[in-house]
């Protein structure tokens, strides 16, 4: 039998195998209805993404193994249209202007979603989904924050999404073996982390006799640039106390503050600036000059594969620990958190057949049809032990003809897997570098996964409203001449003071809109707070994931 007609096996076990096999059948009708009639089966049209990874001999991101699959086991004709991953929004502009946008539009990008629902793009999705849909309107019973997420400004529902697992996106790491060997204690304040950070730079922490370490990795560019918004909460647009909104650069003065502190002290490579992309001040880390980096760890099995088995080749006495953000003057944070609700699709207006758009979705949300594009066919690229864990039978046939697959799987909710859909449960403890990479996981949910407030503003920037184009400008604009204004002051010394940017940065919001944004802000949040997910529903939610996952 061919690997496009076989069936997961856990369809047949959850009593699916039937309908889906009839939907393959030679006539290319579905099952026949109650009452005899037979319903035509519906062609479709949907994005898939083009990252350039499928392999040599697997065909196109559009037609391959996994497109052929699809149209044989789903329950519509779908014909792919692909869409390059980082040039989505060209692609989905020239489409749309032309009239030839696929019927089912995936799309991570929250501004380009918005931007075909201001161009009134988009078809509203209440009525399908209640009279059309099994599986999503069950996922949306479930979830209500999906309905929730979904809502466009005048009330309908226009976006399918998904559930993600809850966790750290960014990681702080402090090289504990530096800490020990110098008799330090793990830094509590924004004091500690000064001088910890000077006695990582002054003390020869790596025991070579060479003035070549430093305490911290540059804090302007690559995967430490937002370390010190976090612990400052630095944000353009925050909660304020009393549940209002605060927008403007107020909260930017102490981050600068502080940074100018670390330049000052040469805790921090002195020529961060022409290290545009952070690759200098990361190989640093690697290469065991740096004490304190943060990583964006929202991938931990890519982490490990990549930075920390390099890090641990080439300095393997290396001992990292995560550090809690400091308590500073602004307060205590912590890091950003992976966005648990996450809208992925919506279907055009123009689609011809939503209804076969609907079925098509509700196909891809079932577990078993996820699983197939995160692990292939059972049998044929993977076994499930009897505790119920997938296991890859041939890591190079799975990387060949599975692993590229997962853009198939955009509105898949990994969880309803259950306890092995969950990210602590995919590492490979006979890897040395997963071991650790699992050690540092859980040690990072333990520390950031918290009720203190997120250093990311008032919510994920996937459930942050746009800005009229007009305002997006002048937005754009501003934020970058106030970047400049506070980067002024911290290489300015007596010349140029944080109190001077302060007053600097305040007039150049003044000049700049500052008043009409936040005027904007204020309508939209008044309007919208109500259906707007912010960082505390997201910590509710990890809550009851935990609770799940333990339950397991």
């Amino acid at each position: 039998m061919s690997l496009l007609n076989k069936l997961p096996k856990m369809m047949l076990i959850a009593g699916l195998g039937g309908s889906l096999l009839a939907g393959c059948s030679s006539d290319n009708k579905e099952p026949a209805a109650e009452g005899g009639d037979t319903k035509a089966r519906g062609s479709i049209s949907s994005t898939i993404y083009d990252r350039g990874s499928v392999p040599s001999g697997m065909g196109t991101i559009e037609d391959n193994m996994w497109t052929k699959w699809i149209n044989e086991n789903g329950p519509a004709d779908v014909k792919f249209v692909a869409i390059p991953r980082w040039e989505s929004q060209s692609k989905l502009n020239v489409l749309l202007a032309s009239g030839s946008a696929p019927d089912l539009i995936f799309e991570f990008g929250t501004s380009i979603r918005n931007q075909m629902f201001d161009q009134k793009q988009l078809l509203p999705l209440d009525d399908l989904i209640e009279q059309h849909s099994v599986e999503y309107k069950a996922l949306m019973e479930k979830y209500p924050q999906l309905k929730q997420a979904g809502i466009k400004s005048d009330g309908k529902l226009y976006e399918v999404g998904r559930m993600n697992e809850v966790y750290p996106l960014v990681s702080v790491f402090i090289r504990e073996d530096w800490l020990n060997k110098l008799g330090l204690d793990m830094p509590a304040t924004e004091e500690e982390f000064l001088a910890v950070a000077k006695a990582f730079t002054e003390q020869d922490p790596d025991g070579n006799g060479v003035d070549d370490t430093y305490g911290i990795g540059g804090f302007e560019f690559g995967d430490n640039a937002g370390l010190f918004r976090y612990i400052f909460n630095a944000n353009w647009v925050n909660l304020g106390e009393d549940g209002g909104i605060e927008v403007g650069p107020e909260r930017l003065k102490k981050e600068a503050e502080f940074k100018r502190a670390l330049y000052e002290a040469g805790v921090v490579d002195k020529d961060f600036l022409s290290d545009k992309d952070g690759s200098k001040s990361k190989q640093d880390f690697l290469n065991g000059k740096i004490g304190i980096y943060a990583f964006m760890t929202n991938d931990y099995m890519g982490f490990a594969s990549r930075e920390l088995d390099t890090l641990m080749k080439n300095v393997p006495e290396s001992k990292l620990k995560i550090l809690p953000l400091p308590k500073t003057s602004a307060g205590q944070f912590t890091t950003v958190w992976n966005n648990p609700v996450q809208m992925t699709a919506v279907v055009n207006a123009r689609a011809k057949n939503p209804e076969a758009v609907m079925e098509y979705i509700d196909f891809l949300v079932k577990p078993e049809i996820g699983r197939t594009f995160r692990y292939g066919i059972e049998g044929e690229h993977f076994k499930l032990e009897a505790d119920g864990r997938p296991v890859i039978l041939d890591q190079e046939k799975y990387k060949n003809e599975v692993s590229w697959a997962s853009d198939f799987a955009m509105v898949y909710s990994r969880l309803e897997e259950g306890k092995y859909g969950y990210a602590e449960t995919q590492f490979d403890e006979t890897i040395p570098a997963q071991k650790e990479a699992l050690r540092l996981f859980k040690e990072a949910v333990d520390t950031y996964m918290t009720d203190l407030p997120v250093g990311e503003g008032l919510t994920h920037s996937e459930h942050m409203p746009q800005l009229p184009k007009e305002l997006q400008v002048k937005f754009s604009n501003v934020t970058a001449a106030v970047h400049d204004i506070y980067t002024r002051a911290i290489l300015g010394g007596t010349n140029y003071t944080i109190e001077q940017a302060a007053a600097d940065a305040e007039k150049q919001w003044q000049t700049g809109g500052g008043a009409e944004i936040v005027s904007w802000y204020e309508e939209w949040w008044n309007k919208e707070k109500d259906n707007v997910l912010i960082w505390s529903d997201f910590y509710d939610i990890y809550e009851q994931q935990r609770s799940a996952y333990q339950a397991n």
